[in-house]
């Protein structure tokens, strides 16, 4: 079994972040990843009634295609 320092290991992930974010290969977060072509009736009033207990709430939404 290999062990990791958890410090190192966290480090070596930043590093490589960092790289990315550099050469523009990092995504952005907020870009929505799926279109939602294939997506079922169901998930999309799941998704919609989510959207409307958050903006109820006062929370901002989670973006997402419908």
């Amino acid at each position: 079994m290999k062990t990791l320092d958890l410090n190192r290991y966290l480090d070596s992930i930043q590093a490589r972040k960092a790289k990315l974010e550099r050469v523009g290969a990092f995504p952005d977060a907020e870009v929505c990843r799926n279109s939602g072509a294939r997506r079922s009736a169901g998930k999309r009033a799941a998704l919609k009634r989510a959207d409307t207990r958050a903006m109820a709430a006062g929370i901002a939404p989670v973006s997402g295609n419908y």
